[in-house]
């Protein structure tokens, strides 16, 4: 095999490990557990990846362009809170409410844009700081206990039935996966993001307007932490506070297992959806096997760091 053949193969190396991966966890549960290979549960494992998997695609877009966001857990519950705060109080119309949740997921976004991109703080600690703030005004707008969300019509739509078994998280999830790819592949901008992650001087010098990209990409990764917030609300029938425990090292894992790096310049939609399916196939069969979630959390960790160890070999191997 030529140098050219080692090259593409190292490249979609981590394809190769996640499908791997896939297919060697589906095998060891189902040996375990035979109801992990029925549809039932095979549709349940769609349902509850949506939430991770929209939360990973937005932390995905801001690996692309070099930045980072520790705020998405509190923005979902932000946006849930919101909703569930009006369905019972002011029975505002579904569109208005969800409207104005997403507004307030959006200035979350905008905030963190701003701060990183005029005042040049780092994304850690810029998203750092509004994930402590805008939890704790969850805490205020919850009055530290759940929440019901009274309007119907808001949990048909993100996770209502109406077109038989699944639910339709599922629908909203491939639905933005498929913008996403589109826009990153497709579209000019995500030609700049790349650009901007790669060297964002050279992007400047070139006529990429990378403040711009980036303070976009913020915006659109607090708008897809909103529409994850419906959709665990809706779930849930209720918004309540810490409501996403369990959501941020799996969320900052599955891009960076799909391919995106921290120094930025990549990042896949499609392999990210993959490590979110690995990951979420782990959490179900731990739950089938009746294990304590500490496995959960060894074998989640443990892949991370194959997937790490991987992709620096890769890199070595190509330089």
């Amino acid at each position: 095999m030529g140098n050219k053949g080692l090259t593409r193969i190292l490249k979609d190396i981590e394809s190769l490990v996640l499908v791997g991966g896939i297919v060697g966890l589906v095998i060891l549960f189902s040996a375990f557990e035979p109801r992990f290979l029925s549809f039932e549960n095979f549709r349940i494992i769609l349902e509850t990846m949506s939430v991770l998997a929209i939360l990973a695609l937005g932390l995905n877009l801001l690996l692309i362009v070099g930045e980072i966001d520790i705020s998405f857990t509190s923005v979902l519950e932000f946006s849930a809170s919101i909703v569930a705060l009006i369905s019972s109080y002011w029975h505002l119309n579904t569109f208005l409410t969800v409207l104005i949740a997403l507004l307030g997921a959006v200035a979350v976004g905008v905030a963190n844009g701003m701060f990183v991109v005029k005042l040049r703080i780092p994304s850690f600690l810029v998203t750092l700081a509004s994930q402590a703030i805008v939890g704790g005004i969850v805490l205020i707008i919850c009055n530290y206990r759940a929440v019901l969300i009274a309007d119907q019509t808001f949990l048909n739509v993100f996770y209502g039935r109406p077109l038989g078994n699944v639910a339709t998280c599922v629908y909203w999830m491939v639905f933005i996966a498929f913008c996403l790819w589109f826009i990153l592949t497709k579209m000019k901008f995500g030609k700049w993001a790349f650009a901007t992650g790669g060297n964002e001087e050279a992007a400047r010098l070139m006529g990429i307007p990378t403040a711009r990209v980036k303070l976009l990409c913020f915006i659109l990764d607090g708008c897809l932490a909103g529409v994850a917030g419906f959709i665990l609300g809706s779930r849930a029938m209720s918004a309540r506070p810490l409501m996403s425990t369990g959501y941020l090292m799996p969320a900052m894992a599955a891009p960076i297992m799909g391919g995106a790096s921290l120094n930025g310049g990549e990042g896949s939609v499609p392999k990210t959806l993959l490590a979110v399916f690995l990951l979420s196939i782990i959490t179900n069969g731990v739950s089938l096997l009746g294990l304590e979630p500490a496995y959960r959390d060894i074998l989640m960790g443990t892949i991370l760091i194959v997937a790490l160890s991987i992709r620096q070999l890769r890199s070595l191997a190509i330089l």
